[in-house]
């Protein structure tokens, strides 16, 4: 008895944890959108996090092999400490009309990543002095 209880305990913990941590996927502004786009949040985000860095992302969508690609990033890339500090999927023209629009602090700078919601293709990236 005793083990059920502590197992019981113990899945709604972990529960209680995961629905926690993927809060942050669903709370953004424009998800009326999320049926037109052709990517996930999610995705978005990785997308982002990758153009903040100084080479992830040349390397990922570079000039390399991509099994070979994620290896080579890691060698020569400094850890990536970037923090996505806001998210929306809004219309625009440019691109397909429909793109995410990423706030990512690194160091001491703010990058405003634009990304095509249907292509996946970087649209902007704007970077301003003032990170956390």
């Amino acid at each position: 008895m005793k083990l059920t209880s502590r197992y019981f305990a113990t899945t709604l913990l972990a529960g209680t944890f995961v629905l926690i941590s993927s809060t942050a996927a669903w709370a953004y502004e424009g998800q009326q959108y999320a049926q037109e786009a052709r990517i996930s949040p999610d995705k978005a985000e990785t997308i982002a996090m990758n153009a903040s860095r100084p080479c992830g992302f040349r390397l990922s969508k570079g000039f390399f092999h991509p099994l070979q690609a994620k290896t080579i990033a890691k060698q020569t890339c400094p850890p990536n400490t970037a923090k996505v500090t806001g998210m929306k999927l809004e219309k625009a023209p440019g691109g397909s009309g429909l793109r995410y629009v990423v706030d990512v602090s690194r160091e001491d700078l703010m990058y405003t990543i634009s990304i095509d919601a249907k292509t996946e293709k970087l649209l902007e990236i704007v970077i301003l002095p003032g990170g956390s």
